[in-house]
């Protein structure tokens, strides 16, 4: 047996700014005239249909690479592992700083979110799909809190080995379970 050991980068890149993507770049959902409220309704539906059911959306700013981006903090839990808790980030693209009026800043920002709920659902969509066509895979698991406060894929990213995150093969866990008869 053959072991990969995947190299993770130390640090995200750095994404564009809004003004500059198209969809020719592989960008999509900047035009969309979905309301946010519509796309956070699709989200839920899409990390339901994964097993999830939505607890919350958070508005609030990331400070990524020196840039402010808005964006939603999404927090669900798993029902069939007893409500075990999920935390998914989602930043929207940066938007330029201009000296125009605060009203177009404002426009595009809500432009920029959109577009990050509108790819954010079409990921998870894709994520379904993964589900089906892959036996066993877990698709909100990297986002599973794993400490209380970091998920599975920071800790991952951070350098903490899956060795430190999960019990050892063959280790007693102790739980509760139900029996489900078809």
């Amino acid at each position: 047996m053959m072991t990969f050991f995947p190299k993770q980068p130390e640090e995200g890149g750095a994404v564009p700014f809004f003004e500059d993507v198209d969809s020719e770049g592989g960008w999509r959902g900047m035009a969309t005239t979905k309301s946010l409220a519509t796309l956070k309704s699709e989200v839920a539906a899409a990390i339901a249909r994964l097993g999830g059911f939505v607890t919350q959306f958070q508005r609030g700013a990331f400070e990524l690479n020196e840039q402010r981006r808005e964006g939603y903090r999404v927090t669900y839990s798993l029902a069939d592992t007893g409500g075990q808790i999920g935390r998914l980030n989602v930043a929207a693209l940066p938007i330029k700083q201009s000296a125009r009026r605060r009203k177009s800043a404002d426009a595009r920002k809500d432009k920029s979110l959109r577009m990050a709920l509108f790819m954010l659902r079409d990921a998870l969509d894709g994520q379904w799909f993964l589900q089906q066509l892959s036996p066993g895979y877990a698709p909100l698991m990297p986002w599973m809190l794993a400490d209380g406060e970091r998920t599975i894929t920071q800790l991952w990213s951070e350098g903490v080995t899956m060795k430190r995150l999960l019990p050892p093969p063959g280790e007693f866990v102790e739980g509760d379970f139900e029996v489900i008869s078809p």
